[in-house]
């Protein structure tokens, strides 16, 4: 059961993990399961606290694109699978083309992944009718979505287990002792008191900027690791790009339905994506990119519902009660009042099952998914995408000189930005695919405004800081990245990553079904090498 005790730092263990995440938990029940002693080290207790910025105190450098890390990370029991929607995706081949890994070699862990998740890893249903002849893009890819959003609730049994994993609660790790090439302990902080933790070996699964924060801290007290302060960490951090700039106009309205979430079985849904094929991604040299339907912008009345007319009346009045006074702003109310005064039944059956669901899932850990969307306009539907961003040596985390957290340990400074080049890429994939479905019969793309107009709008959607790629890249050479492609830390015998920050390019996909699959591949790692050690 977790715990915040000193006494359960005192036992030497196996293997410590430095976060219990996803990745973590998913690390720490395998090597358990294998027969090894664990510790699993998080910072938080068994919620989160929203607007707690401690725990990664950071400042950024440029606020458009990155949101607060309080927002994007949660320290607690089941990290930030406490606010994430649940999207379980895996990488395309084409997303390892600049990684020291295959496709090949994480296929098997993508599956086991799954299973941790409760979902399904790689997923295809037919392309329907027209879609089918696309050639450049493939409609067959599917994402599926877990039914328990919340791994603590999820392996709850498993981490209170009598025999389980030993797991502590509000512990900070707030640095590493590093004795020649091995971590020799793992500093914790249990409220005012500071003790020390020792494992054979140390795995960091805390998150990209957790686990970025804990290197920075190792190259600040030895120097020389990681290539020095000009070396490879830190360097590179990268996120997804993700917005609308188009609908999508079906040459069939009635194919729409087909692009809607679907049940599986067993509480999973999958939806279908839209996704270039690897040949388009490396002959036309965009970034990799998926793109689905949803549901129209609420506080867009052209789109004709009553229903989302009615959501976004009641998310206005609430905003305003909290404004308590102040100026509100938003889209003038009488093109939403006439929408819901068409069907005033229908918005408020569809409003009170809304708020059904949203309390629903907060009691069960299973968001409402939509079975039909709501069209931007008839005959239209708003189409999403979420694309790669390239690493780009100037997108940077490091330790900041300007300030300290509650602990006296420095801030970060995350300096963080997107390119024109990320948003030229995002313009031509939708200008590709648009020729493609035309091409296809399938239907085409109708554009939000001219092409400088489309590009403006990529930037202004672009912003990240919750999928935290990048910065202690995976790489055979040491000089090019932090950790070999075993996810091992370069220069540390016993110091390993499970952590986002360890992708050198971050693909299209939501990075969690990726990041827990490599911490799979790690403790099985951890288990041959502790019984290759005996």
């Amino acid at each position: 059961m977790p715990i915040s005790s000193p006494a359960a730092l005192e036992p030497d263990y196996d293997a410590c993990v430095i976060g219990a995440g996803p990745a973590g938990l998913a690390c720490a029940l395998r090597i358990h399961a294998r027969g090894l002693r664990v510790l699993v080290l998080e910072a938080g207790g068994e919620r989160p606290t929203p607007g707690r910025p401690d725990i990664i105190a950071a400042d950024i450098v440029e606020p458009k694109w990155h949101d607060p890390p309080d927002l994007t990370s949660a320290a607690a029991l089941g990290g930030t699978s406490h606010w994430w929607g649940g999207r379980t995706v895996p990488f395309d081949p084409v997303d390892f083309r600049h990684w020291p890994i295959r496709y090949g070699d994480m296929a098997p862990w993508f599956e086991h992944a799954a299973e941790f998740f409760g979902a399904k890893g790689v997923h295809e249903t037919p392309a329907p009718g027209a879609f089918a002849k696309l050639t450049h893009f493939d409609a067959a890819s599917d994402e599926t979505w877990c039914p328990q959003i919340n791994m603590a609730k999820r392996w709850r049994a498993a981490i209170n287990a009598p025999d389980g994993p030993v797991v502590v609660l509000n512990a900070r790790v707030v640095g590493l002792a590093i004795e020649g090439a091995r971590v020799r302990g793992v500093r914790v902080r249990l409220g005012d008191a500071e003790k020390t933790a020792r494992a054979r070996h140390v795995v960091l699964a805390c998150g990209g900027l957790g686990s970025l924060r804990l290197l920075l801290l190792a190259q600040r007290e030895t120097p020389a690791l990681f290539g020095g302060p000009e070396g490879p960490l830190g360097r590179g951090y990268m996120g997804h790009l993700t917005g609308a700039i188009a609908d999508f106009c079906p040459a069939d309205p009635s194919d729409a339905d087909a692009f809607a979430f679907r049940p599986l079985g067993a509480g999973i849904d999958t939806r279908r994506r839209i996704t270039a094929r690897g040949e388009t991604v490396e002959r036309e040299g965009i970034t990799n990119i998926a793109f689905w339907i949803d549901n129209a912008y609420n506080e867009d009345p052209t789109h004709g519902s009553s229903v989302a007319s009615a959501k976004y009346l009641a998310a206005r009045f609430a905003s305003q009660l909290s404004l308590r006074g102040g100026t509100s702003i938003g889209a003038p109310l009488k093109p939403h009042l006439d929408n819901v005064a068409r069907a005033p039944i229908s918005a408020a059956v569809g409003l009170a099952r809304a708020l059904y669901l949203l309390s629903s899932a907060h009691i069960t850990g299973r968001l409402p998914r939509s079975r039909r969307f709501t069209p931007a306009s008839e005959g239209a539907w708003l189409m999403r995408y979420h694309a790669e961003q390239r690493p780009d040596a100037d997108n940077r985390v490091s330790l900041s000189s300007a300030g300290a957290d509650s602990v006296g340990l420095p801030r970060l400074s995350i300096s963080f930005r997107f390119t024109d080049g990320d948003c030229e890429s995002v313009v031509r994939a939708h200008e590709l695919l648009d020729a493609d479905l035309q091409q296809a019969g399938a239907g085409s793309l109708r554009w939000r405004g001219a092409r400088e107009t489309r590009l403006a709008m990529v930037s202004t959607y672009a912003c990240d800081g919750y999928h935290q790629l990048g910065g202690a890249a995976m790489s055979v050479d040491p000089t090019r990245g932090v950790v070999d492609p075993q996810c091992r830390v370069h220069g540390l015998e016993n110091l390993w990553v499970a952590s986002s920050c360890a992708f050198p390019t971050g693909g299209q996909a939501n990075p969690t079904l990726t990041v827990v699959a490599l911490a799979l591949r790690l403790a099985e790692r951890l288990v041959t090498h502790s019984s290759a050690a005996v």
